[in-house]
């Protein structure tokens, strides 16, 4: 018999822990409740992998089981963590007030969010009192190059970055042409600051979105906000939202900024 030595050993553990945090990740944003076969699909993992991951997350309380029907939702101590984040998150603390000012007094959603794979993820949302009915709350994931964000991101990055991610989204998005949009996206964060997209993440929705620039996290959080097209069309995202948007991006960033620095 032939054993596996540390490395191999250690390998395993790896890929192990990646499919028990991808299956948790299935759960996100608003975790209902999934059957074996249900995460099986979200993930790509094997039906008998699944059943053996969640009877390990379950019994380490990362997973609840519910009996009827035969199904798992995020249990206390996965949600634990992911409180424990979102509290220790200092850029999103400072940043929620003007955030929830310039929402009420735009009347407009406003998102704080980070890269995480080929998604954006909202780490604040603040919604003005309008009727906006985009779909979006803490923890919705938006796909990169379909999100006014997601293009700032992109549209940040340095060179040897940007290109090895573009061809990773072409081959994640073969059916789409992404380099005129993405070069579009950067030419106005270079030209502006910001970027302007039109319906691309919902119809009848356009979006503004800024890097916003942070000392201890360089790189890292992108301000977008998204309004109705109706009340905004593209040159009125671009002569009046933008500016605004960068104006409050720079409030942020002065708020951020460590005590004494000038």
């Amino acid at each position: 018999m032939v054993y596996p030595g540390p490395s191999s050993e250690a390998g395993n553990t790896v890929r192990v822990l990646a499919r028990g945090l991808t299956l948790i990740k299935a759960f996100c944003p608003r975790n209902l409740p999934l059957t074996n076969g249900e995460l099986a699909r979200a993930t790509g993992l094997p039906r008998p992998t699944i059943s053996r991951i969640t009877a390990t997350l379950t019994r380490l309380r990362y997973l609840e089981y519910l009996p009827e029907p035969a199904s798992y939702r995020l249990g206390v101590a996965a949600l634990a963590l992911g409180f424990g984040a979102l509290s220790g998150l200092d850029v999103r603390l400072r940043a929620r007030a003007r955030m929830q000012r310039f929402a009420d007094s735009e009347d407009l959603l406003v998102v704080l969010a980070t890269r995480d794979g080929m998604a954006m993820v909202c780490h604040e949302v603040c919604r003005g009192r309008g009727a906006l009915t985009i779909r979006v709350g803490v923890g919705s994931r938006l796909l990169l190059p379909h999100s006014a964000m997601g293009r700032a991101w992109i549209a940040s990055l340095p060179d040897q970055p940007h290109r090895a991610l573009m061809e990773e989204l072409q081959a994640r998005f073969p059916h789409e042409q992404l380099g005129g949009v993405m070069d579009e996206a950067a030419t106005q964060i270079q030209s502006v600051g910001f970027c302007v997209t039109v319906s691309s993440l919902e119809p009848d929705v356009n979006s503004v979105a800024t890097p916003l620039g942070y000392a201890l996290a360089p790189g890292q959080y992108v301000l977008g906000c998204s309004v109705p097209a109706f009340r905004y069309p593209p040159e009125r995202c671009r002569q009046e939202l933008g500016p605004r948007l960068l104006q409050l991006r720079h409030e942020i960033e002065r708020d951020l900024q460590p005590t004494g620095a000038h």
